[in-house]
């Protein structure tokens, strides 16, 4: 990498050239380079499949994709020093500080085009909303213009009003094992823990196998991240800063209740050096009650479980702090997966943002992600769509048809959170429907989304000399609380909880340069902010400012 940048380097001394393509031209070439060697283009070439083939009738372009060979950078290093950038590049996303940093300095060198600049120069302003002003402030540079745009971005512009997206993690339990106890109340965390043990001792087996009261993820992963939102502690302090929970204390109460739990005999010990494959078997086994994880995770064994006994799926409950707020669950939105950008040397950047714009407006993202009309597909009349029965029955005799047909051929600018609207509702009459319903984590968690927020944002600063320091300093933070939280969640008694935590409470600030960290914490906090200008990300501080 450390050569790919000195290539870079080099690069951007050169000046690129502009040339101009005519839509009543024959088609114009383009070179789309993907830095990530997992990406498929799902064709048989371009122009071959009837997808490609319409888009270049429509907008007067052929795209050749090269995908990179490995994660080295070097293929695309080799393109920058020679002057060869590709008139489209993707790389990596937000999550890639070396492959974001690289489209800044591109864009500060100006071999990018601005989408802000394409979009108001070329597209008429009824499909400029295509793309999303929330996604296009996130990725925006010092100079407020936006020069890598993402797939998979989940924008707040794409929500009914007042409904929210699912949350990622969801507590759920089993809806047949709930009844036979006369489907008590779990929302208070006495409750909870009660009806739990009460699965245990009153239940007990489940074909023959002991029940486990309540299963976190492999090695007990993400049960206090999980817990904390139920709890609903602030992301921020009150006046809207980064800050340590364990000075404060408002992490107590997770880790009393998963305690407790393990005291209890319904959090196993064998949870916290379980794989993720003896997860899995768990509850495809049909042992677990309660599971507190992302049931996305585990579809595949509740899809087993649903196949040996119908009645045995799950259902999630709402659990509250002890004071009764209600959840803050973090829903499933990001910032996208990959991002891309238009090189200036794109030889139709005008031809490039109008196809671009059909993909990210609903007519050509439904037709992308789902085929044409009245051949794959229909309009119900809630506005959603159903998959036609002989475009079903096509594709099941020939598998390949879809790549055949060029549907879903790239997924460079997909965003499923706009399509996901026209999903037609399930026929719960029918049995597939009904496993599905009762399999999928998008109708299991959707009760929850009345709860389900943005997660807090961070925006680091490549830039920033602090960061190596910082990373050194979590470091030694982890090597202590590793142990350190093993032995606090698994004290044997109440006062040995209590010892333990105003231990680690103390012990903490000695540990690591926890002034630092915060500092550096909660600039990238209000960083992420100033580009999203908002005050909070906390939704209770949010409603509080606006009343």
């Amino acid at each position: 990498m450390k050569k790919f940048l000195a290539l870079l380097v080099a690069a951007l001394m050169i000046t690129a050239c502009l040339p101009v393509a005519s839509m009543a031209d024959a088609p114009v070439k383009l070179t789309w380079f993907v830095d990530v060697p997992s990406f498929s283009f799902n064709s048989e070439g371009w122009g071959i499949d009837r997808m490609t083939k319409e888009l270049t009738e429509k907008f007067g372009i052929e795209i050749e994709f090269i995908t990179a060979a490995d994660t080295s950078g070097s293929q695309l290093a080799a393109l920058i020093s020679s002057d060869s950038m590709p008139d489209i590049l993707t790389v990596e996303g937000l999550w890639n500080p070396e492959d974001t940093n690289l489209l800044k300095q591109l864009a500060e060198a100006e071999m990018l085009y601005s989408y802000n600049d394409l979009i108001d120069k070329y597209l008429p302003e009824e499909e400029k909303a295509g793309f999303r002003s929330d996604v296009l402030a996130w990725y925006a540079l010092a100079d407020g213009k936006t020069y890598a745009y993402p797939n998979y971005a989940y924008s707040q512009d794409d929500l009914p009003e007042g409904k929210g997206l699912i949350p990622n993690r969801c507590i759920v339990v089993r809806a047949d094992m709930l009844e036979k106890l006369g489907n008590p109340s779990m929302e208070s965390p006495a409750d909870f823990l009660n009806v739990c043990e009460r699965a245990v001792k009153e239940i007990g087996t489940y074909d023959g196998l002991d029940v486990i009261g309540i299963q976190l993820y492999e090695e007990g992963n993400e049960a206090v991240d999980i817990i904390n939102q139920y709890f609903a502690v602030p992301w921020e302090t009150e006046d809207g800063h980064a800050y340590d929970y364990w000075t404060a204390g408002t992490n107590k109460e997770t880790y009393q209740f998963l305690n407790e739990a393990f005291r209890r005999g319904l959090i196993l010990e064998s949870n916290y050096s379980d794989t993720r494959d003896n997860v899995r078997e768990k509850i495809a086994s049909g042992r677990v009650f309660a599971l507190i994880a992302a049931p996305q995770d585990f579809s595949s064994q509740f899809g087993t479980l649903y196949d040996h006994d119908p009645n045995a799926y799950y259902v999630p409950v709402t659990l509250r702090n002890a004071k009764g707020d209600d959840p803050t669950l973090t829903d499933i939105s990001g910032w996208g997966y990959l991002q891309t950008a238009i090189s200036s040397n794109c030889k139709a950047p005008e031809q490039l943002i109008k196809m671009l714009s059909f993909l990210v407006n609903k007519e050509g993202a439904i037709q992308m992600n789902k085929g044409w009309e009245g051949e794959q597909w229909q309009w119900n009349e809630d506005g959603t769509i159903s998959t036609l029965d002989s475009w079903k029955d096509a594709v099941a005799a020939d598998p390949t048809l879809t790549k055949k047909m060029g549907i879903n051929a790239f997924d460079l600018y997909a965003n499923w959170c706009f399509l996901m609207q026209f999903e037609s509702p399930l026929n719960l009459e029918n049995p597939n429907d009904l496993k599905n319903y009762h399999i999928t984590d998008t109708y299991i968690k959707a009760p929850m989304a009345i709860y389900s927020y943005r997660p807090s944002q961070s925006m680091t600063d490549p830039a920033d000399e602090r960061a190596t320091l910082v990373s050194e300093e979590r470091t030694k933070l982890k090597s202590y609380m590793t142990i350190a939280e093993a032995e606090l969640l698994t004290a044997p008694t109440e006062e040995a909880f209590e010892a333990k935590y105003a231990e680690i409470a103390a012990t903490r600030p000695s540990i690591y340069d926890q002034d630092l960290v915060i500092s550096y914490s909660d600039d990238n906090l209000q960083r992420a902010k100033a580009q999203l200008g908002v005050k909070f990300f906390f939704p209770p501080y949010i409603a509080a400012e606006g009343k």
